[in-house]
């Protein structure tokens, strides 16, 4: 890893740890595109997935070389498209195998990763980001995060409830996990009524 000091960056430019978004003060010496506020960061986003990605990270990231025709701009879009969207289903499938494996801690750099690049693809209004929030909170109920685990849920309720073409698989794993939330917070009348949902979705 290399070190970064946050006064020495250009003007305007506010390099941001990959896991908590405060300033940084480490670079990854493998992709030099990512970067943390610190050691600990660092050493969980690399057991998590940034060993799986860091080589892909830099055609992402870095900034693309001026192209003057039309053509050459559209296809060095299309590609970074496509890229972005190889990265989403590479560290989804991360985040979901771990999440089964019970690794929570190991499930939120995964899982940032996957809803960062799906906010950049999809926008943030999009029912593709749910997914990603069922397997955030879950993993935050898993360690007991409770609100952050709430906030995640109430994103992908309020995305459900704006969209008429989300599948019953997705309605389902909602009242699944907000289920298992008012459950861990002690209103079980609650969690049984979203357990309800849940099996009556799946009919």
């Amino acid at each position: 890893m290399a070190k970064v000091n946050p006064l020495s960056n250009p003007k305007g430019v506010k390099l941001q740890c990959e896991l908590c978004r405060s300033p940084a003060h480490i670079q990854c010496r493998g992709c030099k595109v990512t970067y943390y506020c610190d050691v600990e960061h660092q050493r969980t986003d690399w057991t998590s997935i940034h060993e799986k990605i860091c080589q892909l990270l830099i055609p992402v990231r870095t900034p693309a070389p001026f192209l003057s025709s039309a053509a050459e701009r559209s296809h060095s879009m299309e590609q970074l498209l496509q890229r972005k969207k190889h990265l989403i289903e590479l560290t989804t499938k991360e985040a979901q195998r771990l999440l089964y494996e019970g690794h929570h801690v190991d499930v939120i750099p995964a899982a940032t990763h996957s809803l960062s690049f799906s906010v950049d693809v999809y926008g943030l209004a999009s029912v593709e980001l749910v997914p990603v929030y069922l397997i955030l909170a879950e993993a935050n109920i898993g360690l007991g995060h409770l609100t952050q685990a709430e906030e995640y849920l109430s994103h992908a309720y309020w995305t459900v409830l704006k969209t008429t073409d989300c599948s019953n698989s997705i309605r389902s794993k909602l009242h699944r996990n907000l289920g298992l939330l008012y459950s861990a917070k002690g209103e079980f009348e609650e969690s049984l009524r979203h357990l309800s949902n849940d099996a009556s979705t799946e009919l």
